[in-house]
């Protein structure tokens, strides 16, 4: 764009911002940002949501880093603007822009979109609209920048097909540099992708449903963790320094996509993990330290790395998110220290039939125990996660999460006493079917019955030092009808964006009206949809796609929940023949 035309850009932009919510989200110019004004290619990097989720997101820092200190490209980033600011773009014709910049996202060569939650897809078309890219791949020109999307609701790429060239399987550090390549070499965007669609990783659905593999990061070395996340000006969700210790899980918990999407495991030498922490800890101003994965207390290297960071920084808040009832302890207290009082604990399920059902290998004693020892190690607030709708599922194992919460308050007050000042915090999801998970083939819960479940709660758990919180059916019905869709759920995805759907994952902006008529012009009913089983020799939408797991290991594990049976962890109990481990992929542990 000519240099008059760009300034002309900067001043529309400019006269906006006195007028919307939060003009803080669209500035640019933080700690930490990358300015490459003189790359030949650029990336512009959008998270589906809001400012304020999308610069926590740990994932897109990742790609930043990655894109910026690796290659010759300059990344910049976009979030979803808030309605406000996408309603003042269309009155005033603004295009969308990239925060470091300015500068329109239809200049780009890329427009990587990541994908963690399906309730993001209506903002994916209004972040493609408002970029002024055509919505269909298919219509799209020489001028138009390459519409591609990566993370882990990826891995069904079938409702968004339409709207997206290409998409990345797997994990960014395996392969994006060879992405970034082909764009720097390649000038032609036809050629640009008949290149891509050469990469193992990559679908492309103009090319059929041809099978495509995950990309495996088999290093997962340190050098590729953001060292100098990018520091936000606006509130964010997460305000805190963050390392990934460990990638993968092999627990193997039945509804988990997670479980099955970065298998296997891989964890980061301790020495590596104190060392990229307090980098990140100096160049932030933070005072908060997160050790990030999927399950943190699982990582074997956790006490030491603990000792080592608070050791540097006594006083710091380290937390350790995704904390197991059966590891956890341990670790919690090694990271206690006087100024933190909230943790949270992942039973699931409450009853040890539920828990053999969905292969949570924990027992009634491990929950008390881990209960039990957060607060004689000084918390006062302890979060309870668990799950209701699960396959096969009884009114027992609703009571037993009643019960559960009672046992935590009787734990608390024996540490703080009856009148103390602690909470036990309860808090229930809706169970929803992913793909790749041994529970793909079965259904969402009715949402009649979950509402009733959830009736039932509201009346069991009551009291001083007992809270509860209950997801929204709506949203979980709308993520179970998309998470599982196929190419005609993008008709449906593309009529309620069209009838004003966006933000769907905030409540206030959530309208179940749009979702319901959009399903019924497509000739389709939502709860049927979110609902609906399938057989094992039913075909699914997502067979192309490789994750690495096969499919006859889910089916056997499908069957194995049917007979209340449990498979052990492959990281100590023995392989269970899942197929992710070929060649150098294997379980990494770095004190095995």
């Amino acid at each position: 764009m000519p240099c008059v035309e760009q300034h002309d850009l900067q001043e529309r932009i400019e006269d906006l911002l006195g007028y919307v919510e939060k003009p803080s989200r669209y500035i640019g110019g933080e700690t930490n940002e990358t300015v490459k004004p003189d790359a030949a290619v650029r990336v512009a990097l959008a998270y589906p949501d809001a400012y304020e989720v999308g610069i926590s997101n740990q994932a897109l820092q990742i790609l930043y880093g990655l894109v910026n200190d690796r290659t010759p490209a300059a990344a910049e980033r976009v979030y979803c603007p808030w309605p406000d600011m996408a309603d003042a773009m269309r009155r005033t014709g603004v295009p969308l822009f990239t925060l470091e910049t300015w500068r329109p996202v239809a200049d780009c060569d890329l427009l990587g979109i990541t994908l963690q939650a399906e309730l993001t897809y209506s903002n994916v078309l209004e972040l493609i609209d408002l970029a002024g890219i055509p919505l269909h791949a298919a219509d799209r020109g020489p001028g138009d920048p390459i519409v591609l999307a990566g993370g882990p609701s990826a891995s069904n790429p079938m409702p968004l097909a339409r709207f997206v060239e290409a998409f990345y399987m797997g994990e960014a550090e395996e392969g994006l540099d060879r992405i970034v390549a082909i764009l720097e070499a390649i000038p032609d965007r036809a050629e640009r992708l008949r290149r891509l669609g050469e990469l193992p990783y990559l679908y492309l659905p103009a090319q059929g449903d041809l099978p495509v593999e995950r990309a495996i990061f088999t290093d997962f070395a340190i050098d590729t963790a953001p060292t100098h996340p990018v520091v936000p000006y606006a509130s964010a969700i997460f305000s805190r320094a963050s390392v990934e210790v460990m990638r993968g899980c092999t627990r193997g918990c039945r509804f988990c996509h997670a479980g099955t999407w970065y298998r296997p495991v891989r964890e980061r030498p301790v020495e590596d993990v104190v060392r990229a922490g307090l980098e990140q800890l100096g160049c932030t101003g933070y005072d908060e330290l997160s050790l990030t994965s999927l399950a943190t207390s699982d990582y074997s290297g956790v006490e030491r790395a603990i000792r080592e960071i608070k050791a540097a920084k006594p006083d710091l808040h380290l937390s350790l998110p995704s904390n197991r009832v059966d590891t956890g302890p341990v670790a919690l207290s090694a990271a206690a220290n006087g100024r933190q009082r909230s943790i949270t604990l992942a039973p699931e399920a409450a009853t040890q039939r539920m828990r053999d059902i969905i292969c949570k290998t924990i027992t009634d004693e491990m929950i008390e125990r881990a209960i039990d020892a957060a607060f004689a190690a000084g918390y006062t607030s302890l979060k309870l996660y668990f799950m209701i709708g699960l396959p096969l599922e009884t009114f027992e194992e609703v009571q037993g999460i009643a019960d559960l919460g009672y046992r935590a308050r009787e734990i608390g007050r024996r540490h703080h006493g009856e009148g103390g000042r602690f909470t036990v915090h309860v808090s229930v999801s809706n169970f929803v079917p992913k793909p790749h998970t041994p529970f793909q083939w079965d259904g969402m819960a009715p949402p009649d019955q979950l509402r009733v479940k959830q009736d039932y709660l509201r009346r069991a758990l009551r009291g001083r030092q007992l809270k509860l919180s209950l997801h929204d059916v709506r949203t979980s019905l709308l993520e179970a009808a998309i998470g599982r869709g196929d190419a005609i759920t993008g008709d449906v995805l593309e009529a309620a964006w069209r009838a004003g759907a966006r933000f769907d994952a905030w409540t206030e902006h959530h309208r179940e009206d749009v979702w319901r008529a959009a399903f019924g012009a497509a000739g389709r009913d939502l709860e049927v949809e979110a609902t609906r089983e399938r057989g094992p020799l039913d075909p699914l939408p997502w067979d192309h796609v490789r994750s690495g797991v096969s499919k006859e290991f889910l089916l056997d594990e499908w069957y194995q929940s049917r007979a209340e049976r449990l498979t052990g962890d492959c990281r100590w109990d023995g392989c269970s023949d899942c197929g992710a481990c070929v060649g150098p992929v294997r379980n990494r542990l770095v004190e095995a």
